[in-house]
């Protein structure tokens, strides 16, 4: 029997401020009052999930996409983040009231969209009955300053690609300007491959997204580094999350550390003893984009891929249970599926962080001169005693490039994923401690930290750290990555200079993984002082970020000895022998 799709256009829906938001509603000509699956999206309803719609739709749902505020079709100021509590909610109460609605609602989409699904969930709208965040985040502070460095290709490419495209779009300025204007975008975006756009200074000047410019939104980013009061109204608490949530992500998604914590964080302090029980986490070794096996240069096979993953089928199953009551078991399997890497397989665990997960330090060795792949440095679970520290210049103006990793918003310019890092390491500004090659496999699942005791010349600097896995044939995969600004190293809602040549402590959050590093492979962990474009390159100077046009080289020392023990903290889970 042949049934009739309707798609009704730009459905208007009023805010409680007056603004209208503007929605294409998917739904069967035939059907009753049907249960709601929404996205509400600031990258246009016409060019969103379309298909998963139409599969929805045909499945039972009546299936919105609505345009975020100041977005497209929808009216009002599009400035990022700041109305998308408020806007979920009333959109979330306007859906079930639909004549085609039974009153009962899901949000599903990823990134920005899983932000505003999370926004949402914070109101609490009665209505909201279950959530499917994917490769998102709830914190956008944590996203733009880990640990106090900015992190520059996500934010400027975001800014020009999604920002100041669609400010040209909707500006009411003269056709010539608007012109103009498209030509400095289409520069500007050009220039992110070629490295131009990204080692501009000062910052707060790149046109379009700076100081005075059509998109304000980055050159706010730059004047709130520190963690103060601009964060806090949009910043997602984890106490207000009640709603049952399947929280999705990646081992090489921009987001991952978020993914994990945020999934951990509802389930620890979640609003509602229902949060606390229906939280959901499926992590893949997927990057800011498709679920599929091939990550960069590595292909982590068939067993990754949506062709067997079936990201729609399982949200479908998720939506079924908790806005059809349909007794699918979806609630039967166990909370936590990760993809472990190395070994390519999927496994069902009952928490996160995984409770059987040994906590071991590996320390850093050397005769003091780790500088490159080729020197000296070593790494393993021997506390040091007495060893001579190790030193490398760190120049600003010829920062160690970023090579893959979790990363966001211009593949062209800066592809995430997994990569041979032996380019990378073959820099005397990198230092370099790797284990002796494994007899046995050793699995690495959960969050990843560095403890690193070190010294610079300058008066504020950086510090990164990666693990990478090294095999037989001496192909170094980048599994994680983190930095840490010196002058928050302590906190991150007021800096503190650093003296020049003094030691501090400095801890470095790499995020989180799985990861078996096999038999015959070794372990490494890279340290240096700039992760460019990721992460801003420090000037050395202390100055405020993004006015800064000097760049000063700073000579940086690393300590690992009896006092000092510089080490990286590796969850290792028991595998049997």
């Amino acid at each position: 029997m042949s049934r009739t799709l309707i798609v009704e256009r730009d459905v208007e829906t009023p805010m409680r401020d007056g603004v209208i938001l503007r929605a294409d509603v998917y739904r069967l000509a035939d059907a009753g009052p049907l249960p709601v699956l929404l996205q509400r999206t600031p990258y246009g309803k016409n060019f969103s999930q379309n298909a998963f719609a139409l599969l929805a739709a045909e499945r039972g749902y009546a299936v919105v996409i609505q345009d975020t505020r100041g977005r497209w079709s929808s009216d009002g100021d599009g400035y990022p983040f700041i109305h998308e509590m408020a806007d979920g909610h009333d959109t979330v109460m306007w859906a079930a009231c639909q004549p085609w609605a039974n009153g009962a609602v899901g949000m599903f989409g990823g990134s920005y969209v899983g932000f505003t699904q999370l926004a949402a969930a914070v109101m609490q709208p009665p209505p909201l009955k279950a959530i499917v965040p994917a490769v998102t985040f709830c914190d956008p502070y944590r996203i733009m300053f880990a640990g106090g460095a900015l992190a520059l290709g996500a934010a400027v490419s975001w800014n020009l690609v999604a920002g100041a495209q669609m400010a040209i779009m909707r500006s009411p300025a003269p056709p010539e300007e608007k012109e103009r204007w498209t030509d400095q975008l289409v520069a500007l975006a050009d220039g992110m491959a070629r490295g131009e756009t990204f080692t501009r200074r000062p910052l707060d000047e790149l046109p379009l997204i700076g100081r005075g410019g059509i998109a304000p939104f980055f050159a706010d980013l730059l004047a709130h580094q520190a963690h103060d009061d601009y964060w806090q109204p949009i910043t997602c608490a984890h106490d207000r999350i009640t709603v049952p949530a399947l929280h999705i992500g990646g081992w090489y998604d921009i987001f991952a550390a978020s993914t994990v914590s945020d999934f951990a964080a509802i389930l620890r302090n979640g609003g509602s003893a229902t949060a606390r029980i229906s939280q959901r986490l499926l992590m893949g070794p997927w990057l800011h984009g498709p679920m599929e096996g091939l990550v960069g240069q590595v292909d982590f096979g068939l067993r990754a891929s949506s062709l067997l993953v079936l990201p729609d089928e399982i949200q479908l199953r998720w939506f079924d249970h908790w806005l059809r009551g349909i007794p699918n078991g979806m609630m039967d399997e166990p909370p936590v599926r990760i993809f472990v890497m190395g070994t390519n397989e999927w496994r069902d665990e009952q928490e996160w962080p995984l409770a059987r997960g040994q906590y071991t330090r590996y320390y850093l060795h050397s005769g003091g001169a780790a500088n490159s792949r080729r020197g000296d440095g070593g790494l393993n679970p021997q506390a040091p005693a007495e060893e001579s520290a190790d030193a490398f210049l760190y120049d600003p103006r010829h920062p160690t490039p970023t090579r893959g990793g979790g990363l966001c918003c211009w593949s062209a310019a800066i592809p995430g994923g997994a990569f041979d890092q032996r380019e990378i390491e073959d820099r005397f500004d990198v230092l370099v401690y790797t284990s002796p090659p494994l007899e046995h496999d050793l699995e690495v699942t959960g969050p990843l930290e560095v403890h690193l005791w070190a010294a610079s010349s300058a008066t504020d600097t950086d510090f990164t750290a990666k693990l990478v896995d090294v095999g037989p044939c001496g192909f170094a995969r980048n599994i994680q990555d983190g930095i840490i600004r010196a002058s928050y190293r302590a906190a991150t809602d007021q800096p503190q200079p650093i003296k020049p040549s003094e030691v501090y402590h400095y801890v470095i959050a790499l995020g989180a993984t799985s990861n078996v590093f096999q038999a015959g492979h070794r372990i490494r962990l890279e340290i240096s002082s700039s992760n460019f474009p990721r992460y801003n390159r420090n000037p050395n100077t202390g100055g405020p970020l993004g006015q800064e046009t000097v760049l000063r080289p700073a000579m940086q020392t690393v300590f690992h000895d009896a006092s000092r023990p510089s080490h990286i903290v590796l969850p290792i889970i028991p595998r049997a022998v």
